[in-house]
């Protein structure tokens, strides 16, 4: 007698990849907004003037980083377990890390800035994706 193995959904590997993604990013912004609220008052002055919306505080841009990421890395996992919203919200979480991501183009650490905004990207398009199923099965 011949098993055969349940055929994969349409998109899975694209789903799976865009979840995995999303934890990542978002774990990674989480801790860059830890590390903007800890940072040293050396630090806070050395890029304190190449920060848009924030003159020296680095604060502000740690409460908006770390909501942010917690938000996407709690996305991420929605859609890494196939919630019925995690598409859309995966999608609208992506855009908004990468809008925030942008800010930092402007400091010492912008590669950074660019891997996460390429990881946001991927993340959109493999969401919305044609391959993956509409009905997200």
């Amino acid at each position: 007698m011949v098993e055969t193995q349940p055929r994969r959904g349409r998109g899975t590997g694209w789903i799976v990849f865009a979840g995995v993604l999303m934890i990542l990013a978002g774990g990674n912004m989480a801790i860059n907004g830890l590390w903007a609220l800890h940072a040293s008052s050396q630090v806070e002055k050395t890029i304190g003037d190449t920060l848009l919306f924030s003159s020296g505080n680095l604060d502000t841009w740690g409460w908006i980083y770390l909501i942010v990421g917690a938000l996407v890395l709690i996305a991420g996992i929605a859609v890494f377990f196939r919630a019925a919203f995690g598409m859309w919200i995966g999608i609208i979480a992506a855009m908004v890390q990468a809008i925030f991501a942008f800010f930092w183009i402007f400091s010492p650490y912008w590669p950074g800035a660019l891997v996460i905004i390429a990881v946001d990207l991927l993340v959109i398009y493999a969401l919305s994706s044609p391959s993956v199923d509409p009905a997200y099965v």
